[in-house]
């Protein structure tokens, strides 16, 4: 006999296993977060840019995003959420969570489908108008454009005169994020704990997302090469 399923309305049993997959992403109704007592830094938040791969919990697949998403930090990169409590199996943030940790529910995702990817937070969103940096985020994101890696990541693997060229624009962009990081660092005092909100990821977590690998290198002090041992987790061609 079929066991009936719970109803959509059931309460959370706390269970911790959607807490265990990652932060969730944030939403206009999440800006509560990052005012009052309690509220959360902006080192807490990891910066997704446009055209870079994310899970997509709806589809339970990679894809490369559409808008830029902003999310609650791991405890480190694929990790459990920063803000899970893994002796108590409890959240830091339970009576204040997240949109999408109160929209989901196990018995049910069509509350958490229904707001997935509407009015999610940019950095813009957390910075006051005229910020110092949004100008320096912005040639960030001109100089180092994420939705280039995996085109040029497949150039680089073809070979021929074509990957050369694909080769030094990827070395480019790798010494770029890296002057900005240290930029920001030393120019702007803002420590690494900052970095994956101002500027997202760094250009070596995202090159080896498409199957490339950065190496020290005495004349550039980079060198992108193709990791032989690694393929990119979905065609260059993917919808």
């Amino acid at each position: 006999m079929k066991t009936a399923a719970p109803p959509a309305d059931a309460p959370c049993r706390r269970c911790g296993t959607c807490c265990r997959k990652g932060g969730p992403a944030l939403h206009a109704q999440d800006l509560h977060l990052f005012h009052g007592p309690g509220a959360l830094d902006l080192s807490q938040v990891l910066t997704l840019r446009a055209g870079e791969l994310a899970h997509d919990q709806l589809k339970g697949r990679l894809l490369p995003l559409a808008a830029e998403m902003l999310k609650l930090r791991g405890k480190n990169p694929g990790g459990a959420c920063a803000q899970f409590i893994e002796a108590d199996n409890a959240c830091a943030l339970y009576e204040r969570r997240p949109a999408e940790c109160r929209a989901l529910s196990c018995q049910d995702t069509a509350a958490l489908a229904a707001m997935y990817d509407r009015e999610r937070l940019t950095r813009a969103d957390l910075l006051p108008a005229g910020h110092g940096l949004l100008a320096v985020m912005a040639e960030h994101e001109a100089l180092v454009p994420v939705e280039r890696i995996a085109p040029l990541a497949a150039i680089l693997r073809a070979g021929g005169q074509e990957s050369l060229d694909a080769k030094d624009e990827l070395t480019r962009m790798a010494l770029a994020d890296r002057a900005f990081r240290t930029g920001l660092a030393e120019r702007a005092g803002i420590g690494p704990e900052f970095h994956e909100f101002f500027l997202g990821r760094d250009a070596g977590v995202l090159f080896a997302a498409a199957g490339l690998s950065l190496r020290p290198d005495a004349r550039t002090g980079l060198r992108v090469q193709a990791d032989p041992l690694s393929q990119p987790p979905y065609p260059e061609n993917a919808p």
